[in-house]
């Protein structure tokens, strides 16, 4: 049984370094006013560790890193959020991925602006089939999709929750297959399904078999899948920066599975933590404690706490 002040959440996938920096966007060849920038971790698994770290979980991270500047950062940042990174690899001669991310200052939207990937050793992927699993959610990307399938695959058999954040293709069938809880963004539906009704993407997306589909809709809230059909409106908050809130719905929900709470109830709750994650520069900056998701949920109208941890 998971520990319910304490779950433990396992994440396979990137962590990397985002530059940010705040302005409107510019004319080609022209200037804009910076209004402001942020040099913090970032990365699917990464920020969603993070986060699940802020709301209490015991977090740990299999990911790997370049043996320079930067992805000694990245570690840095990860064990300052309380995430166990014992695990984690600094491949010599690499270079560790890095983000440029421009956030609109009157919106908050952002554009992100990847660098290289860094490639694994293969003999560092085909280790995790050793390695302890001692978890009680996984949290999974596809970006090292190898590594994530091992530890899917292993984490399923042994009737754990899985969260993925990606969206399913051809090359990840087999990793998708091995998600219970696959949650993914509306640009990426959009792209895959234009033109198409949010139930006509969910539908498409439970395919893949997953117990739970999520479709992350920013301010027009969350879709989702489960034994029915529903909806969780987005909460209200000042919003500065979107970087990062659906990584944060990730390890937030993983962190709701974790403790075992129902589905609407952790639909609400991963809604609340990821519309605060919104309030300053950068992905992690913001992400909440379990006691600021409360409140703001207390503040909405919403008895969540009262009905989960009572």
């Amino acid at each position: 049984m998971p520990d319910a002040a304490f779950p433990r959440i396992l994440g396979v996938g990137i962590a990397c370094l985002d530059y940010l920096f705040m302005a409107p966007r510019a004319e080609p060849g022209g200037q804009a006013r910076l209004a402001g920038y942020a040099i913090q971790g970032g990365g699917l698994v990464g920020t969603a560790l993070s986060a699940a770290a802020r709301l209490g979980a015991k977090a740990e991270i299999w990911t790997w890193v370049g043996d320079d500047a930067e992805g000694q950062e990245v570690l840095s940042g990860l064990r300052q959020e309380g995430v166990d990174v014992s695990r984690a690899e600094r491949v010599r001669g690499a270079r560790t991925p890095v983000s440029f991310i421009q956030v609109e200052e009157r919106t908050g939207e952002r554009t992100i602006y990847h660098g290289s990937r860094l490639e694994p050793p293969r003999a560092g992927i085909e280790a995790l089939r050793n390695r302890p699993l001692a978890c009680d959610a996984l949290v999974v990307d596809a970006v090292y999709a190898a590594a994530s399938q091992i530890a899917a695959s292993r984490a399923r058999a042994a009737g754990l929750p899985v969260v993925g954040d990606f969206y399913p293709s051809r090359e990840t069938a087999d990793l998708a297959g091995d998600v219970s809880a696959l949650i993914v963004s509306a640009s990426a539906s959009d792209r895959a399904m234009p033109g198409a009704t949010r139930t006509e993407q969910l539908r498409s997306l439970a395919k893949t078999g997953a117990d739970f589909i999520a479709i992350t809709c920013g301010a027009e809230g969350c879709h989702y899948l489960d034994d029915d059909f529903g909806y969780q409106p987005a909460f209200g908050v000042e919003v500065v920066d979107t970087t990062g809130a659906g990584d944060v719905f990730h390890g937030a929900f993983a962190y709701a599975l974790a403790r075992r709470w129902p589905t609407v109830q952790a639909v609400e709750f991963a809604s609340a933590a990821a519309a605060l994650s919104c309030r300053a520069l950068g992905g992690r900056a913001a992400a909440p404690t379990l006691e600021e998701v409360a409140e703001l949920l207390r503040e909405q109208g919403s008895d969540i706490w009262a009905r989960v941890s009572g």
